[in-house]
């Protein structure tokens, strides 16, 4: 079976990615916080039984995914930056060409 593809797997586009993570990371942690205020400055506004709701409803449905999303950026980064200048992805590619050259589809 004849090779019809190229991969290329480039250090620096890692590095370049790892790196955006990071600074994406920081722009949902700052999100975080403002809602975080912003929910706090309405719910005491509203000193009231539906203001303390607000406030309840407010880590449920705005924060908790937004502190999720924050685990996975951290967690894509951190692969990342655990992968570049390992040639991990390119082992991958090196064992996958094997197994191909060792399969016969006829």
């Amino acid at each position: 079976m004849a090779k019809d593809y190229d991969i290329i797997l480039d250090d620096n586009a890692f590095t370049t990615a790892e790196s955006e993570m990071l600074a994406l990371k920081k722009r949902v942690e700052e999100l975080k916080k403002k809602l975080e205020k912003m929910y706090l400055d309405l719910s005491n506004a509203l000193v009231t039984p539906a203001g303390k709701a607000i406030e309840l409803k407010a880590g449920k449905v705005l924060i908790k995914p937004i502190e999720d999303l924050s685990l996975i950026i951290q967690h894509v980064s951190d692969t990342l930056n655990e992968i570049i200048g390992t040639g991990y992805y390119k082992d991958v590619w090196v064992k996958f060409d094997e197994l191909n050259q060792n399969i016969n589809f006829n």
